[in-house]
């Protein structure tokens, strides 16, 4: 077992694994979010020109003159000249675009900008998710390094660039690591289930559509995105891809990259969560105010997919504390409003009430989700005049965030804050 300071170093290090890679996370799709439509237009001002550029080059060779005496041919030769004609435009794009004179090869080329971009960002989100699991297993072998197996050896080389028994098992972690890693994505989804008894919450997540992801980074990074066997064997007939055909090329569009996007943040954010719990029990209260960020993140950008990930597992977890379970089902009450699934946002709310009390800011949230204006600046003033709820709960929990769309909504905070 570690010693204390390790282990208390290792605390920090589970915690910035998890906000490293949400962070990441979130920077890759703010920055397709915002590129996109600069490329988009980028796309369309290279079609337009690749148009005028080949009709530019048809209409020369049409009136071409190829003898003095233009004979009227019959349709069938016609037909034949037309493909002719088409073919030689093709070979002379060929020849333009080899000299790539004034952007002339960019407006031809058959991939688009935005094609590219969502297929280097999916690129990197793949390998985001690759670092998450290099960090959480190194993570667990520097806390755990009576984990490591008895038959991992160094050679009498390595030995001897070690300066101390640590610098050792680092040198094992990282072998043990790139050997756990080097293996299929399905198998080391497998590992954290049977080597490190990790719930991976397979009824939340899924990993088969992360796995495809991973096979279709494969292809691209190997194939030029041609299906070979080795995708098809490893998709196994996943909904969505089971019509895929060997030496089909495939890409990214906006949706595929999406669905992945969410899959991926919220996999990466239940398997941390669960490490962390597993590993470091006695640091779970820290584990939870970073569920409770996350969840309201995604949900203040109205993120359904991730959000709705996230709330599921948060509702089958032990909290370290009672607040920190009412904060949670509580936005997984907004979930469920944002969702228009009022039968069931009623039944959460009565259970809400059962452990609001006279608590004023736990009343000013059940106002919010019914919303009751009335009652919730009744319960926010309350509470702010007893410290309970400060500005920035407001400014920042999802909870508040159909008031916070009112043209009063402030002047009303200020007023409210101004005479606590």
């Amino acid at each position: 077992m570690a010693s204390k300071e390790t282990r208390e170093k290792e605390f920090s290090a589970i915690r910035r694994i998890s906000m490293n890679f949400r962070i990441t996370m979130d920077g890759i799709k703010y920055f397709v979010t915002n590129i996109g439509p600069v490329a988009d237009a980028r796309d369309e001002t290279a079609k337009k020109t690749g148009e005028r550029i080949k009709e530019g080059i048809q209409s020369i060779l049409v009136n071409m003159p190829t003898s003095g005496k233009r004979d009227v041919k019959p349709p069938e030769q016609v037909s034949v000249e037309e493909k002719r004609l088409s073919s030689t435009v093709d070979g002379i794009i060929g020849v333009v675009k080899d000299y790539d004179y004034a952007g002339v090869n960019v407006a031809l080329d058959d991939e688009l900008h935005r094609g590219l971009l969502l297929k280097s960002s999916f690129m990197l989100m793949i390998a985001t998710f690759d670092f998450l699991l290099s960090d959480i297993l190194h993570c667990y072998y520097e806390s755990y390094p009576e984990a490591l197996s008895d038959d991992m050896v160094l050679s009498l080389e390595e030995l001897r660039k070690c300066t101390s028994i640590q610098e050792a098992i680092h040198m094992l972690t990282d072998q043990k690591v790139e050997t756990v890693l080097f293996k299929n994505f399905a198998k080391q989804i497998l590992f954290f289930e049977n080597e490190l008894k990790v719930n991976t919450a397979r009824t939340i997540v899924s990993w088969d559509l992360i796995n495809e992801a991973y096979q279709r980074r494969n292809i691209f990074a190997h194939n030029n995105g041609i299906v070979n066997t080795r995708y098809l064997r490893s998709i196994g007939g996943l909904p969505g891809v089971e019509e895929v055909k060997l030496g089909e090329r495939l890409d990214v569009d906006w949706d595929y990259f999406l669905q992945v996007y969410w899959e991926i943040l919220a996999g990466g954010m239940v398997l941390a969560q669960n490490c962390w719990r597993k590993w470091f029990k006695e640091d779970s209260l820290d584990a939870d105010s970073v569920l409770v960020d996350c969840i309201n993140r995604e949900l203040l950008q109205r993120a359904v997919v991730s959000a709705t990930r996230l709330c599921l597992y948060s509702q089958n977890i032990e909290t370290g504390s009672e607040e920190t379970r009412y904060d949670l089902d509580s936005l997984f009450c907004r979930l469920l409003k944002i969702l228009g699934l009022q039968e069931q946002l009623n039944k959460e709310i009565k259970k809400l009430k059962k452990n609001a009390m006279r608590n004023n800011g736990r009343l000013a949230v059940i106002a919010a989700l019914e919303d009751d204006k009335e009652a919730f600046y009744e319960h926010a003033n309350n509470a702010i005049k007893n410290g309970e709820m400060h500005r920035e709960d407001f400014q920042l929990s999802a909870i508040y965030s159909d008031f916070r769309r009112d043209a009063d909504f402030k002047t009303k905070l200020d007023e409210m804050l101004k005479h606590r």
